[in-house]
């Protein structure tokens, strides 16, 4: 066959990957995103194969792209199997096909407290239901990696753009998670404490792992997935009381758990792919309507644009974005949120009168700024809030940090009957050493009360609001835990 021609200058600072070439000569940003996440991930270490044993074959009730299997290596699981059963279908398929009054209060307090079968059969029969789906999920937390291929084309297999890509599958791991979350305190209230820690860490594994998919809203589940088991955690810390050496072992655990996704990769990759990817639509597809074009026709952005420099645009804000969001402290990454701020300034000020006047100037000037816009334009709609990715990151690290030290705590509580005056009597034998405060950089705050402590970070705000905690009504900024919760 013939070797396409690009259509555009190949390069790091244009179309940023040499290939592969459509049959047109445009960049299949599909394929080399797949091929850049999958790396040497087989079958056997992809989290995503053993996740669809839980799944099946429809996550979400509409059957997944052929191509995602093939991606994946595997053939797609049987349409019939022993999959997942949401709550919400489950109490629904009853006769009366609506949920109880008072379910989702209902479905709160079991993944907060202690329960029996007998406070909720229904409940309980629908653990059972899914016991081998919930088997398939823990089993997927305990593979070494996460592969999700990114496929972008439709069901005719026509050509579709990364920012239409679908992913049925990573949302549904938060029903699993409170599934597990569900199962951990049915556990408890059996006295089965090592099995309800099984499913906390369970919980966090898999959210670690999911937050190595390609996306941003991948990493958002997977940090959502680290609250919820630290809510677990937390609730066996309490109506638990662990040995020593139950939370200790608990503790040691967390410790080995495997990083959080570093933010700027997804900016770096799937982010910037999906800029780029949009650029190279317009000549490939055509428009009617460009974001930032002003008032201008069709036919004149058509001939004014000058695609390679907004991909080289692009390119260079991506750069600044990735290597801010790499900067080792919350300082230095605020950067990031300053280039968006750039961005918007630049566009303040590139009125569509201004533009109009180049019109019957320099043709070249005239194209300068049109693309300029234009790329400025896409750079705004397509780049996340890059500061408020970057809390939600700190925020992960610091309920970590959180949970180490909530261990550390029950476990010097088993030994003493009471907890320590200050966090550094949990030193050496609770804890190696006490993990400081992300946001603040300096010490956390620990309080011992009467019933219990209350332990917090400052929060996002940086500033000490006497324990009002985000996870608390009403709420506050702080981010710790307090012992007994409310």
């Amino acid at each position: 066959p013939v070797k396409p021609e690009p259509k555009f200058k190949l390069g790091r600072d244009t179309t940023f990957v040499d290939g592969p070439l459509d049959k047109d000569g445009y960049i299949d940003y599909e394929a080399a995103l797949n091929e850049r996440l999958k790396g040497k991930i087989t079958p056997e270490t992809n989290a995503v194969v053993m996740l669809l044993k839980c799944l099946g074959p429809q996550p979400e009730g509409r059957p997944l792209q052929k191509d995602f299997y093939k991606s994946l290596g595997i053939e797609a699981p049987p349409e019939k199997g022993e999959y997942f059963v949401g709550s919400d279908a489950h109490f629904r398929a009853g006769p009366e096909r609506t949920l109880p009054d008072g379910h989702s209060d209902l479905e709160e307090r079991l993944r907060k407290q202690p329960w029996k079968p007998a406070d909720s059969p229904k409940h309980a029969e629908w653990i059972k239901l899914n016991e081998k789906p919930l088997a398939a999920a823990v089993a997927a937390s305990l593979r070494k990696e996460f592969f999700h291929p990114v496929i972008s084309r439709k069901a005719d297999d026509s050509r579709g753009m990364l920012i239409e890509f679908l992913m049925p599958t990573v949302q549904m791991n938060r029903h699993i998670a409170q599934a597990l979350s569900i199962r951990a305190m049915l556990e408890l209230g059996n006295g089965q404490i090592e099995k309800a820690f099984a499913d906390a860490l369970a919980i966090h594994r898999l959210g670690r792992l999911i937050t190595r998919g390609a996306s941003l809203l991948d990493f958002l589940v997977g940090i959502a997935l680290e609250s919820i088991a630290h809510s677990v955690e937390t609730a066996i810390f309490e109506h638990g009381r662990p040995t020593a050496k139950q939370a200790l072992a608990y503790q040691a655990e967390l410790q080995k758990l495997p990083p959080i996704a570093n933010i700027a990769d997804k900016i770096d990759l799937f982010e910037r792919f999906q800029l780029l990817d949009a650029i190279q639509s317009m000549p490939r597809d055509g428009f009617d309507e460009v974001p930032g074009g002003g008032d201008f026709t069709r036919d004149e952005l058509a001939r004014a644009l000058d695609y390679e420099s907004m991909l080289r645009l692009g390119n260079t804000y991506f750069d600044q974005f990735v290597n801010a969001l790499r900067k080792p402290t919350r300082v230095e990454r605020s950067a990031a949120k300053d280039l968006g701020n750039e961005i918007d300034k630049l566009l303040g000020r590139m009125r569509d009168k201004d533009i109009k006047k180049l019109r019957k100037g320099d043709p070249e000037i005239f194209r300068a700024a049109v693309s300029k816009r234009v790329g400025l334009v896409y750079l705004g709609l397509l780049l996340p809030a890059m500061q408020k990715l970057s809390d939600a990151a700190d925020r992960a690290e610091q309920i970590h940090r959180n949970g180490l030290l909530a261990a550390g705590l029950a476990a010097h509580f088993a030994d003493h009957k009471k907890y320590p005056d200050t966090l550094a009597d949990l030193v050496p034998k609770y804890i190696a050493e006490v993990p400081g405060d992300v946001f603040s950089a300096k010490a956390m705050i620990y309080k011992p009360t009467a019933a219990g402590y209350l332990l917090y970070s400052v929060g996002i705000n940086g500033i000490d609001d006497d324990g009002l905690l985000i996870s608390e009504e009403p709420r506050g900024d702080d981010l710790g835990v307090r012992m007994p919760r409310k």
